[in-house]
Order: C-alpha cells, then sequence, then structure tokens
C-alpha cells in the first residue's frame, strides 16, 4: 500500500507541476490540486486553506468530497485562528503532517468527519502559506499517508498558489495601468525605435480628432510638422548615442479638429543593453501649467529608479492626484475670485437701479409697465443670489476651505453636515489621539470619506450613516456603516473599471497612494460598511 501510495503521489507532483505552468487564478489551481488529493490519497474529503499571518486566519479556497454529502468545510469563507485548533498545532510544527483522530471538535474547523484527519502545513522553509486538510473513513488508510511525501505535496502547493497570487497580482496591476492611461487627460503614447506607434490613449480622439486605431501602426512623421518630425529625430538619436532615460521635445500637429496644437512631450526611452527599442511619452499642451509638468518629469525621474511596477504605478497616481487636487483649488479659487464676484456686483448693480426708479418716482402703482418691470428686477435679483449660492456650494465641494483651515477631522465634520442636508442622519465620532497629518495624506483620506458619502446618499437609499475616525498610534482608521439597499462588492479593483465604478475606481488609488488597506463588505438588503485601514509616517511632518 505504501508503494502505491508513493507512486500516487508522485503522479500527484508531475500533475501539479503541469498546473504551475497555467496561468490560473488562486482559487482554480487550488480547487484543481484538491480534486487530484482525492485521486491520489486513500481519503475522502480534502480542502485546502491559504493563511494569513498578518490577520492569523485562513480562506477557505477549496473543498471538495467523493461522496455527495455536504464538504468537510466550506468553500469562500475565513476562519480566524485560536489555540487549541489542529491548524494552530501544524503552524507550530511545519516540518510534518499532523494527525487528529476522526469526530474531534476543533474550534476553528468545527467537527472534523471521517475516522482520521490528517493537517499538512504548506510550508517553504519555515514558511507556511497555507494548509492541506485531508480527511478519510478507513483508519488503516491512514499508514498510506506518507509523511515525506505530503510534505513535498504540501511544499509544491505552496509553490503554486504563490505563482498563482503573483498572476493576480499583475492581472490586477495591468488593469489599473490600463485604467490610468486610459483616464489620463493628457496624451499618452509609445513608439518602437522606429517611430511608429504601438499605443495611443483614447485622449487621441478627444484632443486631436484622430482615433487611437488610426495612429498605432502608423510613423508620427506623418502626423506631425516637419520641424517636428527633424527635431524629434534628432533628440531621440542623441539622447540614444549618450544612453540617456529622458528626453523632452514638441510636437506641432494639425488636428482633426481645425486647429494646430504644439504639444510639449516628457519621453522615457527604453533600452535593450546599448539598443534603443522603443520609447513611450505624455503629450500634453504647451499652455498647461508649467510647474504641474516639472512635477510629472520629476516622479517620472524617481519612478525609473525602482525596478518594481507596483511601486512605479503608486507614484504616479500619487503625481496625477497632486496634479487633480491642485486643479481642483485653483478652479475653486477662480469660481469664488472671478465669477462669484461679478455675480455679487451685478446684484448690487440691481439693486441700485431699484432704488433708483422707487427714488425717482417711477414706481406707481397705477403704472401697471412699471410695476411689471420691478417685479422682474425682484426675480433676477433672486435669479443672481441662486447663482452665487450655487457657485459657492460647487466652490466648497471642490475644495473644501475647512480642510485646509483646520485639517481633516473637521473637514469630515463638514461632510457630514453636508449630507444631512439631503435628508441622512450622520453620526461622525473621532477617537484617539486626534491630530494633524500631512496635507496629501489629508487629502487623499478626505477624497476617499467623500465618495463614500456621495455613494450613500445617492445611491444607497440609506437613512443614517455612522461614520467614524480612529486615530491608534501609527494607524488610522476610517469606517463608514450605512443601513441602505446594499449591493454586490467588487471582487477586484479591475472589475470596477470594467463595470464604469469609476468613483470607487478612484477611492481604491487613493488608498493605494496611501498604502492603505479598503475592506469594503455589503450584502442586498443589509446596507454597507467600509472599512479604510491607512499607516501614518510619524516622521513626515503635519
Amino acid at each position: 500500500m505504501a508503494d502505491a501510495a508513493g507512486w500516487a503521489g508522485t503522479k500527484l507532483v508531475l500533475e501539479m507541476g503541469r498546473i504551475t505552468r497555467d496561468n490560473l487564478t488562486r482559487d482554480e489551481a487550488m480547487g484543481k490540486i484538491a480534486s487530484l488529493l482525492l485521486d491520489s490519497f486513500p481519503v475522502e474529503a480534502a480542502a485546502i486553506l491559504i493563511y494569513d499571518p498578518v490577520s492569523k486566519s485562513v480562506y477557505v479556497s477549496s473543498s471538495v468530497t467523493k461522496s455527495k454529502d455536504t464538504a468537510m468545510i466550506p468553500e469562500d469563507i475565513t476562519l480566524r485562528l485560536q489555540g487549541g485548533s489542529c491548524l494552530t498545532e501544524a503552524l507550530r510544527n511545519p516540518h510534518e503532517p499532523t494527525y487528529v483522530p476522526g469526530g474531534t471538535v476543533d474550534p476553528v474547523l468545527g467537527k472534523l468527519t471521517g475516522n482520521f484527519v490528517a493537517v499538512v502545513p504548506m510550508a517553504t522553509g519555515e514558511e507556511v502559506s497555507g494548509f492541506m486538510v485531508l480527511a478519510g473513513n478507513d483508519q488503516s488508510g491512514a499508514s498510506g499517508l506518507i509523511p515525506e511525501l505530503l510534505m513535498a505535496v504540501g511544499s509544491q502547493t505552496a509553490i503554486v498558489s504563490s505563482k498563482a497570487n503573483l498572476i493576480e497580482s499583475l492581472r490586477q496591476s495591468e488593469e489599473r495601468y490600463e485604467s490610468l492611461m486610459e483616464n489620463a487627460n493628457d496624451l499618452v503614447f509609445v513608439l518602437d525605435r522606429g517611430g511608429r506607434f504601438l499605443y495611443a490613449n483614447s485622449r487621441w480622439a478627444d484632443i486631436m480628432g484622430y482615433p487611437p486605431e488610426e495612429i498605432v501602426g502608423r510613423y508620427f512623421g506623418e502626423f506631425v510638422s516637419a520641424d517636428s518630425w527633424a527635431n524629434t529625430v534628432a533628440a531621440v538619436k542623441k539622447a540614444g548615442l549618450e544612453q540617456r532615460k529622458y528626453i523632452e521635445y514638441s510636437w506641432v500637429i494639425d488636428s482633426q479638429l481645425g486647429s494646430k496644437v504644439t504639444l510639449d512631450v516628457r519621453a522615457s526611452l527604453i533600452y535593450q543593453g546599448p539598443d534603443l527599442v522603443m520609447h513611450q511619452g505624455i503629450a500634453r499642451d504647451e499652455s498647461a501649467e508649467k510647474k504641474l509638468q516639472a512635477e510629472l518629469v520629476k516622479r517620472d525621474r524617481e519612478l525609473g529608479q525602482s525596478k518594481s511596477r507596483e511601486v512605479r504605478m503608486r507614484e504616479y497616481l500619487s503625481v496625477a492626484n497632486a496634479a487633480q487636487e491642485e486643479e481642483r483649488a485653483r478652479i475653486a479659487r477662480e469660481l469664488h475670485d472671478g465669477a462669484v464676484q461679478y455675480l455679487v456686483a451685478l446684484g448690487r448693480r440691481l439693486d441700485l437701479l431699484r432704488k433708483t426708479m422707487s427714488g425717482e418716482g417711477l414706481l406707481p402703482e397705477a403704472d401697471e409697465s412699471i410695476c411689471k418691470t420691478a417685479r422682474e428686477l425682484d426675480d433676477m435679483d433672486v435669479l443672481v443670489d441662486t447663482a452665487i449660492d450655487d457657485l459657492r456650494k460647487f466652490a466648497r465641494n471642490l475644495r473644501p476651505p475647512v480642510l485646509d483651515d483646520f485639517g481633516l477631522v473637521s473637514a469630515c465634520e463638514w461632510l457630514g453636515q453636508q449630507a444631512e442636508k439631503e435628508g441622512i442622519d450622520v453620526a461622525f465620532v473621532p477617537s484617539g489621539s486626534v491630530r494633524r497629518l500631512p496635507q496629501d495624506m489629508e487629502v487623499s483620506i478626505f477624497r476617499i470619506a467623500q465618495e463614500a458619502l456621495s455613494n450613500s446618499v445617492k445611491h444607497s437609499g440609506a437613512s443614517r450613516v455612522d461614520f467614524s475616525l480612529d486615530f491608534a498610534g501609527n494607524m488610522l482608521t476610517m469606517t463608514l456603516r450605512d443601513n441602505g439597499q446594499g449591493f454586490d462588492p467588487p471582487t477586484s479593483p479591475g472589475s470596477l473599471v470594467r463595470a464604469g465604478q469609476m468613483g470607487l475606481v478612484g477611492m481604491f488609488e487613493r488608498a493605494e497612494i496611501l498604502r492603505a488597506s479598503i475592506d469594503l463588505k455589503s450584502q442586498k438588503g443589509h446596507g454597507t460598511v467600509l472599512t479604510v485601514t491607512i499607516p501614518i509616517d510619524t516622521s513626515r511632518p503635519a
């Protein structure tokens, strides 16, 4: 029996090697492995649990059984480890299986079915990434579970799980990258070594009138002026000889919208060894703010020093977020100092005109036409006052002065007051060591809270929101809980992009900038709970 079990186990390891080569999600791969465990060992049920050392919990990725009975452990649930569990015992002894008598009531797994249960750590070295749980009815079958073979299978399963996690992270990263490029306000492009477009984002159609499908595959010289083509070619050739990674140049393009546009381009060059293989750039109308351009170039240089694509994307998002907030603040200032002041002046002129007409006796009750004019003046005055109020409200929402003047806590309290004007009862409670944070952190946290409250007001049908900020040491926890109708939460940030939920995408992107974790829980008919946990760098001044 041992030889048969050994051959079956060896075959299992070979089959797992094939699974490793497939680009499967983690749960897909674990499901296949669990089924292989049933076919390869004398057991009746098998489950694979993924261990999270941070939260001290396990996620049931796969649970299968040979019979039609209920699975040993329900799939797709998360269980917190407790002392006295066979999982805790296996975690303390990661180099060999842990055996448990059937019928044992485990504080984490519940009542264990079968006559025997084997818990196999999925370990690589000293690191445990999960557990294989095998249960059998035939007590003699336990002797066919060779410990060395079980540990080899557990180690291989850990490798498969790790690879699947990396693949999923790469997919999510690519989805975020594509979303960022497609939603950028600037023209984004990639050229091959010959100057042919490999990629152009959708902004080319909005700004230049050229749809991306009309650009990709064609040479940039077909679109830019002769001088722009010559200067770009010379700049790229010179940079290639000097092995420089970043260049700047200008393009003059006759857009299909009937105008001649001058674009300032910031590009990064990509090499294979000494050879230039492509370059990618961001083009912006030269009238855009120079300060933002300089900041983008500076951050892009910093990003080039990192080999991690995730770090590069996080930094780029930070720059884009800062640029967006600066633009919000600028528009708010212009509205307050420009349009609002003009409307105030217009209102005063209307008041003066009314007083002048009254003073000169032009408002006799008998003259119906004059009275009609007076009523129209009153209506115009009301319209002007309404426009002033609306513009001031719009400017405050773009960049509330309370955020800059008094900080995050006061700004969140103001958000609650605005939501209450829409008919929702908001209970805002700050706790812990309340303090000011660096401005960029406060802005990002405020925007996440603003989006969450806006969703509760506009979409949830909630009547109450409990909103809290808990300052605890070097962590800030923000929680918003509503009693609305709930919804099906996203499986990943990438699924939000496909569903067009760009507000939630922005929330996840800002959390990425903050290196924060987001826990979004919702169920139809049971409301929504958003928990954002943000690390605070105490070395940064507020």
